[in-house]
């Protein structure tokens, strides 16, 4: 165990004694050493989001998606950018294409934090996905011109439905069969559209959220092997807002049409901020009339896992006490109703950064801690069998302030993006 690995092990197991922690078999079990490197392109300082999934996985290669640098005399922050996706082969070589306004020219676009940041998904045969530079927007999607091709992203906005739309956040996965499917705000509403990887067509599946001065905010989309589509997202007040409440779940089945509950109660969409499918409802003096961020209680940033039964887990950041810090929770659907359980809890501040995964031999939750301005990082925690967490830093010497978590294959792929030293690292972490 090296010195720096020794300092973790020590960190995550808190009050006990390293040795008797490693007779427990504590240490190896929850803190399996992570493989991170740097990816070899220079970062946009925009390149910062908490909603987006700029990770994807396909037969073993990892593909990211980032904001990257915008003209020769961008500064990184407050300028412009341009997107690019990047694949890292099995050997461990790297390749990257961007998006391109004319041929051989990558669209540069003004930078936007937390709005204009690429999302990115790949379907059964192989083809990649890419939605960017969306806020209020008319689509900007792009469709790689043959499987796997990250050096030949077309524009298809052309194909998508909607074409009046006005779109923000677009997040996507995978399904079991291939499909992809994305879920979006359109002006104020969440919408869900799906990928048919037979037929190679997008179609609209359904409103899912709309309410009167409420707006959308999605999170996350998660397919699973029984063909079932998980989605998450929040509400804010009015048109859009900071500080968001009422964080939603909604189950969809391809196979019926039909959205549900996570009881598998079929539910009649578009729902409501009132309608009972919160994992996190109003808490406490929590209340939609109140809009500081620096001060109300609500959430922010989510992410979701599915566990081998179906059962949704998300995690996210929520605040309980006026003017207090971002903790980060864990809801869990028990099969009767949601457990909600604190992962994070310190003296520090968190990022719109989270992220879960879920595997037989437990749960990890992702997120980053807003320390100081130079020392900012990316932590996993691991649930204990005695239900507790058990803490490790990621990556030391780097500021991360933004993280996304694929699993694939029995690992965790990593993307940790650090917008103050313009540094991207991807990185693996097996159960």
């Amino acid at each position: 165990m090296s010195g720096r690995d020794l300092r973790s092990a020590v960190r995550a197991v808190g009050g006990l004694g390293l040795a008797a922690a490693l007779l427990a078999g504590v240490v190896p079990a929850a803190h399996a050493a992570a493989t991170i490197s740097l990816v070899p392109y220079r970062m946009d300082g925009s390149n910062q989001a908490g909603w987006w999934k700029p990770i994807e996985e396909f037969g073993g290669r990892v593909f990211v998606a980032y904001n990257a640098w915008g003209s020769p005399t961008a500064s990184g922050t407050g300028d412009t950018h341009t997107v690019y996706v990047a694949k890292r082969e099995l050997d461990g070589t790297w390749s990257r294409g961007c998006m391109q306004d004319t041929p051989g020219h990558c669209a540069i676009v003004g930078d936007d934090v937390g709005h204009r940041q690429p999302t990115i998904a790949i379907d059964g045969d192989g083809y990649v996905h890419a939605f960017f530079d969306m806020h209020g927007s008319s689509w900007r999607y792009y469709r790689s011109a043959s499987p796997e091709d990250v050096g030949a992203m077309v524009n298809r906005a052309a194909e998508m439905p909607d074409q009046d739309a006005s779109v923000t956040y677009p997040v996507a996965a995978r399904a079991a069969n291939g499909d992809v499917y994305l879920i979006v705000r359109d002006h104020t509403a969440g919408k869900m559209y799906r990928w048919s990887n037979a037929s190679n067509m997008w179609t609209r599946v359904a409103t899912f959220a709309t309410e009167a001065n409420r707006s959308v905010y999605p999170d996350d989309v998660a397919g699973t092997g029984n063909g079932d589509v998980h989605i998450a997202w929040e509400w804010a007040r009015g048109a859009a807002g900071g500080l968001r409440h009422a964080g939603s779940y909604l189950r969809y089945s391809p196979a019926t049409n039909q959205f549900s509950d996570p009881a598998g109660t079929p539910t009649t969409v578009p729902v409501t901020s009132t309608s009972e499918v919160a994992y996190q409802p109003l808490e406490g003096v929590e209340s939609f009339e109140a809009g500081d961020f620096t001060y109300d209680p609500g959430v922010q940033s989510a992410k979701l896992a599915i566990t081998a039964d179906g059962r949704p887990l998300v995690a996210y950041r929520y605040r309980d006490t006026p003017g207090g810090t971002f903790r980060v929770r864990l809801a869990e659907w028990t099969g009767s109703g949601w457990q909600r359980s604190l992962v994070y809890q310190g003296i520090y501040d968190t990022y719109a950064a989270v992220d879960v995964t879920t595997h037989a031999s437990g749960v990890r939750v992702y997120y980053a801690k807003n320390q100081t301005i130079a020392d900012n990082h990316a932590f996993v925690s691991a649930r204990q069998p005695d239900g507790s967490w058990a803490e490790t830093l990621l990556l030391a010497d780097v500021p991360v302030e933004r993280l996304a978590v694929i699993r694939r294959g029995g690992i965790d792929h990593l993307y940790l993006a650090s917008p103050s030293t313009w540094q991207l690292h991807n990185g693996s972490l097996p159960w």
